[in-house]
């Protein structure tokens, strides 16, 4: 099989997709079936909201059956990405003095002897908490896109287990000979 740079490999049970996807499917749901489900206790690593985070998602993943263990390093990495977004969150909107979005960026005036005699408004800048919040989010949208949580990767997921019951209902082009298709088209 030949894979292309960049594109992902497509999981399908659809038996108008290509026998090769069906049969990589296929491999690949026997191959996670002999592995154990994602331990649900937290890796001692993480700490705070991104351990209670852990538990949530590990939960609800193994209940799904969408996990195994060998996906722990993409959890963990979410998690964390997830405690960022949420302290940068906080940084800029949450205590009792939010520190906003930007900051105003000023100048002190000081007379001869050094005396601060004023300040000089030079314009803004942005709360570096949002830069951390932005790249955390793009991060986290990718790992959940990795994990299947996602709406369009739930709606793939049921895509796929629904073909799965019809699968049998369907004969593929690929899986006949020359002489089959010939056969059935009369010649």
């Amino acid at each position: 099989m030949i894979l292309i740079a960049g594109r992902k490999r497509k999981l399908t049970n659809n038996s108008k997709d290509r026998k090769y996807q069906r049969d990589a499917t296929e491999e690949l749901k026997e191959h996670d079936a002999s592995m154990s489900s994602l331990d649900p206790s937290p890796p001692d690593e993480l700490v705070g909201y991104a351990k209670d985070i852990y538990v949530y998602i590990a939960q609800t993943l193994n209940e799904a059956g969408l996990i195994k263990q060998i996906d722990q390093s993409v959890v963990i990495e979410l998690c964390r990405q997830m405690q960022l977004a949420h302290e940068a969150y906080f940084e800029i909107f949450g205590g009792d003095e939010p520190q906003g979005i930007q900051f105003k960026l000023e100048k002190q005036l000081q007379d001869h002897m050094g005396n601060v005699v004023g300040t000089q408004f030079l314009g803004y800048q942005k709360n570096p908490a949002v830069t951390t919040l932005n790249a955390a989010t793009t991060k986290i949208k990718s790992y959940c896109e990795t994990l299947g949580m996602t709406p369009a990767a739930r709606a793939s997921l049921l895509a796929m287990a629904q073909d799965t019951k019809h699968d049998d209902d369907y004969n593929d082009i690929d899986d006949y000979t020359d002489d089959q298709l010939k056969d059935e088209a009369g010649y």
